[in-house]
């Protein structure tokens, strides 16, 4: 004897799929019936056309097409024409913490709050109206109860059996969890900008600093590479320094620079001669042999600018004439 077992579920979907194609079929000879001459020359209204149709396809109990839209991980929904809602599956309704009774024959003003109803209309209203696609659409979706997020909706706009856009369908991706990622990012990357940017204003300072040794000189060392956009940070802390401390000598210390080129060798001298338009004397020290070549080598005069050989050289002599001054102003501090 031969046991027979359950139906295979992917045999039930395909049959529940058929009902679902012959009912469609079924209405749509039924309406190409109806419009022929000779039908009854009843004129009905959009109301009482459109959701007939639809109301007759999505019954319960016309196919089980329920069973096929709940087993669909995405959200589905089917509106008709007048923008109401005629069918939404499992994911569609929990998706909104709603129940599929609280939205069939609703419209979107009755579920979601005034602006988000608005931009869904609108959305709708373009899709049905120009009877084309709209694929990839992100909307933004928020309740009463002040919940929100965003979805990804591809939206199809749904015809009768002579053309006629009578409704549409949706398919929902929620990506709430991923526009939120997206701002978390974006907020952690503007941080990040912004700690940088204060990283790079403190190495700055710390690159170019400018040290007050004693009343009126300043020691401005130098190490590292010099390249023009130090040389530009140098020229800028150099000439607030004897602004702010009211420097007549400046010592700029060059023993951490290797070598320069004749391009920061020339900023170098410009920084020196505006340090000289504010009235402070610059004393450069510790200049290795590769800088001092591309100071020559700009064949510009040194006149004016006291070369020492090392920091220790510098200090004594700005000492020197710091109490040589003190000597010609006696009301100067000491």
């Amino acid at each position: 004897m031969q046991c027979l077992s359950d139906p295979d579920p992917q045999t039930l979907l395909n049959e529940q799929v058929a009902a679902l194609r012959r009912r469609v079929a079924e209405l749509e000879q039924a309406l190409a019936e109806a419009q022929q001459p000779g039908a009854a020359s009843h004129e009905a209204r959009p109301d009482e056309r459109d959701p007939g149709l639809l109301t007759s396809l999505f019954a319960a109990e016309a196919s089980g097409y329920a069973a096929m839209l709940d087993a669909i991980p995405a959200m589905v929904f089917f509106k008709d024409r007048h923008h109401r809602y005629l069918a939404v599956n499992k994911a569609y309704a929990a998706h909104y913490h709603l129940s599929a009774d609280r939205i069939i024959g609703k419209r979107d003003e009755d579920i979601f709050v005034e602006e988000v109803a608005r931009s869904y209309r609108d959305n709708d209203e373009n899709i049905m109206s120009e009877g084309i696609p709209r694929l990839n659409v992100e909307l933004q979706w928020k309740l009463e109860d002040g919940s929100d997020g965003w979805t990804l909706e591809n939206n199809v706009p749904f015809r009768d059996a002579s053309g006629r856009v009578i409704g549409m369908v949706g398919v929902v991706v929620d990506m709430t969890a991923r526009k939120r990622t997206e701002e978390a990012l974006r907020s952690t990357e503007a941080d990040l900008l912004a700690i940088q940017s204060r990283l790079l204003e403190t190495i700055a300072a710390l690159s170019t600093p400018v040290l007050p040794i004693e009343h009126g000189i300043i020691l401005v060392p130098l190490i590292g590479h010099l390249d023009t956009a130090r040389g530009s940070q140098l020229m800028e802390a150099l000439l607030q320094g004897v602004e702010r401390h009211d420097a007549e000598l400046v010592i700029v210390d060059l023993t951490g620079v290797p070598m320069i080129d004749s391009a920061v060798a020339h900023h170098l001298l410009r920084t020196v001669h505006a340090a000289r338009l504010l009235g402070a004397e610059c004393v450069l020290v510790g200049m290795s042999a590769g800088t001092a070549a591309a100071l020559a080598s700009l064949g510009e005069t040194l006149e004016g600018i006291v070369l020492l050989r090392d920091l220790r050289a510098g200090v004594r002599y700005a000492m020197a004439r710091r109490k040589a001054m003190a000597r010609v102003h006696p009301m100067s501090p000491p």
